[in-house]
This record gives C-alpha cells, structure tokens and sequence, in this order.
C-alpha cells in the first residue's frame, strides 16, 4: 500500500506541470491550480535536497527578482490607491516563479512530456477553433454565460481564451511543431510508446493548422508579427539544407499568400481596422479605437517619464496617471476603456512604475533572455514572443499570457535544449 502511495505521488509530482501545460487554453482556473502545485513541489524538492547553490542560475532570474522586490518597495512611495497596489503585486509575483519552475523541470527531467501535454491539449482547443470559425459549433454564449466575451477580445477563432492568448501560443506551438518535424525527419525518435508524436507528416501538418488559425482565422496584431517572425526564423535556419528546401518554399508560399490582394482573411481586415482607427484618429482626435487608447497609454507613459523619471510614479500607479491625464489634457476618449492600470505595453508599464531605473531592469531582463538563446532555436521563439508581445501586452500584469511565458522561458532555457539530443 505504502508503494502504491509513493508511487502514485511521483506520478504527481512528475506530471503537475504538465497538466498545467495541457490546460493553457482550455482552463484558466486547472492552468493556475497546477502552476501552484507545481510550486510547491519545486520549493518541497529544493528544501529537501538541500539544494539551495545556484537557484539564481540564470541572469534574467536575477533581474526578473530584482524587479518584483523595487516593485514591492515602491509601495511606499506610490500613488496608487491600496486595491491596485495589491493587484499588481499579486500579478507580477509571477517573475519569482522562473527560477522555481526552473528547477523543477531540471531535477524531474520532464520537458518532452511537458511538450507533448501542450500541444495535447491544444489539439483539442485547435479542432474546437475550426469547428466555431466554420460555424459548426458556437461558444460564444457559453462565453457570455461565465462572463468571458471581453471587449474586443473574442474573435470567430478564439474559444476559451482571448484571441491575443490563442494566437500567441498557437505561434509557439506552430514554431515547436515545425521545429519537431524537422528534427524527426532527420532520425531523431521523441518516443516509441506515442507513436502519432514520432511521425514528421504529423508535426508538419498540425504546424501548418496551427499557422493557417493564427494568421487566416484569429484577430491579433500581436500573433501577426510573432507568427511571421518565427516562420522568418524556421526559414533562415533551415534554408541551407536542400532536404528541407520544400519545406521552406512552402512557407514562403504559405507567408506570400496571407498578405497578397486575393487573400480575404482576418489578417487583411484587421490591418484595414486599424488604418480605420488610424483615420479616426487623425480626423477627429478620437482615442477611442484599439490604435487610438494603445496611442494614449503610450503618450501617457511619455509623460510619466518626464514627470518622475528616476523611480516612477510607484506600484500599480498607471491608473491613477492616466486618469489625470485625461482630465488635465480633456482628452477625447471612453474613459470606461481608458481608465485602466494595464497600458498593454509592459515598457511603458514598467517605466511608470519604477521609472527609468525599472525600465532598465527590465530591458536587461529582456537582453538576457536573449543572451541565452546561443544554440538554444527553441529559446530564441521564446525570446521573440516575449519582446514582441511586450509592445504590444503588459506581459506579466496579464495572468494566463505571462504564466505561459514564465513556463516557456522555464522550460525551453534548459541545457537540454542547448545540446544535440536522442530522446528516449
């Protein structure tokens, strides 16, 4: 019995996060149990063993710590009100989950399964996308019912997260997948007792789904950009190898054709939103629009730097200078849109907070993360998302968007991924 019981919490501990990894898209609530549970593995496993050298293994860990602690002591001089303080707090606690997950996956050596638990449950959620893009199935009022249709924020391919979520991480596992398949057609074996995860047909098809939902059905500038980026990546890396020069024909055709003129997709009527938005801006001074309150948060953040250049405003201040902002500029726009403390751009975020000494922080955190892709392909993805979607997305304030970059930064920076590999 007593084996049975030991036996049955290895499994626990071994496979926690990735169920975690499973539930990304399809429960937010299953995603953040696990991620906590996880937790407190990694933390149990590390005062077990007594491992307390080097947790601080990688440079941006240092620096994401660094971030959370000034943020904590900003507290006392902030302008926030003691709600936002909490909140924001609450959200960016998350960087001092890297260096535990980290560990974690190191001692139990579980990044294979970590992989294939994603891009399981995303099959799932990949399959749901096509049947509500083709009209076949509608989740929309389930959305309504649990309160989940944001604004601007569900689209026809997006199911139970938003659409900013589903194309970022359908990137990645478009970038993985391809990655996979390449490597598979090269003889290397992931593992023989899942025989449709040993097949390169397979990874090479489901990349292109993955790809084909992100940029023809899914509405996200931000997925776009990170998308196209990762496909430029696959094609330069692997463009000198004849054996894969149809692979990459095929993207660039894949690539030319989502842009060109005949191509009515949600790309092209997005970029034709957003010159929209664009004129409307110009033309009546109307921030209002996505453009238009991502132009505000971003002025905003300008003025903030000016006003308390050296250490910001304080945690979870935005709020409270945006709002004088508005009143003091008589700024045309929905103040129920623009009223907010997340400005969807973590440099301005950062720099409001923590002024220019966070905002280097912050950069250094980003600098590092790029320091460490050096014959790491697979980190490199991970870098790009996380740049990119820092323009666009205050990252970390974001709950499932930053717990799936603190997961992928922790488990694609191993060593393991730095070193040619035959799994299994």
């Amino acid at each position: 019995m007593n084996l049975f019981f030991t036996k049955q919490l290895k499994n626990m501990e071994l496979y926690s996060l990735p169920i975690a990894a499973f539930f990304v898209l399809i429960s937010t609530s299953v995603f953040n149990i696990f991620i906590i549970l996880t937790l407190i593995i990694g933390i149990f496993r590390i005062v077990y063993e007594k491992d307390y050298n080097n947790k601080i293994s990688k440079k941006f860990m240092l620096y994401g710590i660094l971030i959370f602690i000034f943020l904590v002591l900003s507290s006392y001089y902030t302008i926030g009100d003691f709600e936002n303080v909490i909140i924001t707090l609450k959200k960016y606690v998350k960087l001092l989950y890297i260096p535990i997950l980290f560990y974690y996956i190191k001692f139990y050596q579980n990044q294979i399964i970590i992989i294939k638990f994603l891009i399981s449950g995303s099959m799932i959620i990949l399959l749901l996308s096509y049947l509500q893009f083709f009209s076949i199935l509608d989740f929309s009022l389930i959305n309504k019912f649990v309160g989940f249709d944001l604004f601007r924020t569900m689209d026809k391919a997006s199911v139970f997260q938003t659409s900013i979520i589903h194309g970022v991480v359908f990137s990645l596992i478009s970038y993985i997948t391809m990655y996979l398949a390449i490597k598979l057609s090269k003889g290397y074996i992931i593992n023989p007792s899942y025989s449709i995860f040993n097949k390169s047909k397979f990874y090479f098809i489901y990349s292109l789904l993955c790809f084909c939902n992100v940029i023809f059905m899914n509405d996200s500038r931000n997925a776009y950009i990170i998308c196209f980026l990762l496909i430029l990546l696959l094609i330069i890396h692997f463009f000198r190898k004849k054996k894969h020069a149809v692979t990459t024909v095929s993207l660039f055709l894949v690539f030319s054709l989502s842009i060109s003129e005949i191509s009515e997709t949600v790309f092209l009527k997005t970029i034709k939103e957003g010159y929209d938005d664009i004129a409307l801006l110009k033309n009546n001074g109307d921030f209002s629009s996505s453009i238009g309150l991502r132009s505000i948060w971003a002025i905003n953040g300008v003025n903030n730097i000016t006003e308390k250049p050296l250490f910001g405003s304080g945690v979870g201040s935005y709020k409270s200078t945006i709002k004088n902002f508005i009143e003091n500029k008589d700024v045309k726009v929905d103040k129920s849109l623009a009223i907010s403390n997340n400005p969807h751009n973590e440099y301005v975020s950062m720099s409001t907070q923590l002024g220019m000494f966070g905002l280097s922080l912050y950069l250094l955190f980003i600098y590092s993360l790029f320091r460490e892709t050096k014959r790491n392909f697979l980190a490199i993805g991970v870098f790009i998302i996380t740049f990119v979607s820092s323009i666009f997305n205050s990252i970390f304030y974001d709950n499932v968007l930053g717990l799936f970059l603190v997961l992928s930064i922790s488990l694609f920076y191993q060593k393991f991924f730095s070193e040619k590999i035959q799994y299994d």
